[in-house]
């Protein structure tokens, strides 16, 4: 679900800086210009021109215009299906940049965002069209980066993850999903914690809780209904494990990013439009 796109240009010196707490992905295309990005841990992320990095919530980083810059910039909520296709296939979520190498490659996601673009900025926006759009770049740049370092998945649990997926309502345990995968629990629990970087439990628990926060941001549906969609017996035990996670109430994060971009674009504004 696209919530913010554009194209901007920047010139060199301009900073940026986004504080802990954000919500939701972001990512930029860079099409010209130099841009280096902070984040904590002392990690530093250079980009260049034909380059992109896709950071996900809760990610604070300082960003330095080194070279003017041009890039396509959107912010968002993935789909289920998009989530696990931005998904590294041996960690849990985390902020990378890929530089596109292949020239074809390249072509494609410019053609990608110049409908992006397009779409977004038509009047009105055409949702559909401009998520297609972004899921299409988004996904290119996750196929170049594991390209580039040669990924490549373990068919047992790639069917587990698929499992998880589909059946969040469920209660799943380490034993039935080491059965569905045909290995021992404990071959199994050491196995998934390698290819994925967390444990089972808790990547059910933050695919559980990604759902929620979908379901929070897109429907009306009360909290103790979103619990039960996602496999929690109970609106407590659920807004319990929600707030450790997030940091807020279900309720309160329902309510702050609808206030926070209905600032970023009153209504009587509509959002910057450019043509790639």
């Amino acid at each position: 679900m696209i919530i913010a796109a554009g194209r901007s240009i920047t010139p060199a010196g301009e900073q940026m800086e986004r504080e802990p707490g954000f919500p939701h992905w972001t990512a930029g295309f860079l099409i010209a210009g130099s841009i280096e990005i902070a984040l904590t841990g002392g990690r530093t992320i250079q980009l260049e021109s034909h380059a992109c990095v896709i950071i996900p919530p809760n990610t604070p980083y300082e960003l330095t215009v080194k070279k003017q810059q041009d890039q396509v910039w959107m912010i968002f909520d993935p789909r289920m299906h998009l989530q696990e296709g931005l998904r590294p296939l041996n960690q849990d979520f985390e902020t990378f940049a890929v530089a596109f190498e292949d020239s074809e490659t390249w072509t494609a996601v410019r053609a990608g965002l110049h409908d992006l673009v397009r779409w977004w900025g038509a009047t009105p926006p055409h949702l559909l069209l401009a998520e297609n759009a972004m899921v299409k770049v988004l996904l290119l740049a996750r196929w170049e980066y594991d390209q580039q370092h040669h990924s490549t998945p373990d068919e047992r649990i790639g069917r587990v993850v698929d499992i998880i997926n589909n059946r969040l309502g469920e209660e799943l345990s380490v034993e039935t999903l080491a059965e569905e995968a045909g290995l021992s629990p404990s071959r199994f629990a050491h196995l998934f914690r390698e290819r994925m970087g967390v444990t089972p439990m808790n990547f059910l628990e933050s695919r559980r809780m990604e759902q929620a926060r979908q379901l929070l941001l897109t429907t009306d549906l009360p909290v103790q209904e979103v619990a039960l969609n996602i496999g929690f017996p109970n609106a407590q035990h659920f807004s319990t494990r929600f707030r450790k996670i997030t940091g807020q109430s279900p309720s309160a994060f329902r309510k702050i990013p609808r206030r926070r971009f209905g600032e970023l674009y009153p209504e009587e504004e509509e959002p910057p439009r450019h043509e790639p």
